[in-house]
């Protein structure tokens, strides 16, 4: 199945105008119980993917690498509004962070959206950051539509950690230090987060709510004694969000597009299923 389509095709049947969630979770299973979200986290290989593009159960996007450690990123976009069938445990996330593709650890923000509600038809949208394998912490609600920028600089041997809703007005941010993590790599990923009871020993990635399109803009990092430069000015890698199928292959939730300067797409296309996990790296 082919996976890259063009941005301004994007924008132009969406009608996108690019201008630059934690509420009690319902289980998704009977063996999974006082839920709570885990935006965020670390990429999970599909089994057996070692090459080129990454394939993912629950990141689709892009990675930026670079011999030097990074000291930013940051990305805007406008909060994808969802359609909701009715369905229980469907969820998305658009976020900007640094490690997690190749370390055990990511310094991260965005926001999320799921559908809830007693029959599972209502939106609701919120900002959080996370600190991975720290849990993730919702900051403020949004709304559909609002233009977001998140950032995330490492100075002063801190992460800080910033969200804006240019629309509301509303803003967090907080310093973290952390002394295990590399700033290895730079991410702006659409993900389908996970689920887990609070002493997260049982875990499963939620199915990945349908958000339409998703845009993000002014896609840029910065490395160690260099300038911030979009996506496409470091070693950068496509991921695809996938569900593996029980005989082999996978199958595709969401198309993300080729770069178009500091900006990409996304485009959902399925919600896949329900998947048991391990947080953490694997592959």
């Amino acid at each position: 199945m082919k996976r890259f389509f063009t941005l301004a095709t994007v924008v132009a049947t969406s009608g996108l105008l690019f201008a630059g969630a934690l509420a009690g979770a319902a289980s998704a299973s009977a063996s999974v119980a006082a839920s709570r979200p885990q935006p965020g986290g670390t990429i999970i290989r599909t089994p057996g993917n070692s090459g080129l593009p990454t394939i993912s159960e629950n990141w689709s996007g892009y990675a930026a690498t670079s011999p030097k450690k990074f000291n930013s990123v940051q990305a805007q976009f406008a909060q994808p509004k969802l359609s909701c069938p009715g369905k229980a445990n469907q969820w998305t996330s658009n976020w900007v962070g640094l490690d997690g593709f190749t370390t055990d650890t990511v310094e991260q923000t965005g926001t999320f959206a799921f559908c809830g509600g007693k029959a599972h038809t209502t939106p609701q949208y919120e900002a959080w950051y996370e600190m991975f394998p720290a849990g993730s912490i919702g900051v403020f609600s949004v709304k559909p539509g609002d233009v977001i920028d998140t950032a995330v600089h490492y100075t002063g041997g801190k992460f800080h950690i910033s969200i804006a809703d240019v629309n509301s007005g509303k803003h967090f941010s907080i310093a973290k230090s952390c002394a295990t993590c590399q700033r290895a790599s730079a991410e702006w990923i659409i993900e389908r987060p996970a689920l887990c009871n609070n002493t997260e020993t049982k875990c499963f990635l939620t199915a990945l709510a349908d958000f339409h399109t998703t845009v993000m803009g002014q896609a840029k990092a910065s490395v160690s004694g260099g300038k911030v430069k979009g996506i496409g000015g470091f070693n950068n890698v496509p991921i695809f969000m996938v569900d593996p199928l029980k005989t082999g292959g996978f199958i595709s939730l969401d198309q993300v597009s080729a770069l178009s300067g500091p900006a990409f797409a996304a485009q959902w296309i399925r919600s896949g299923t329900i998947t048991p996990i391990t947080l953490g790296p694997r592959g």
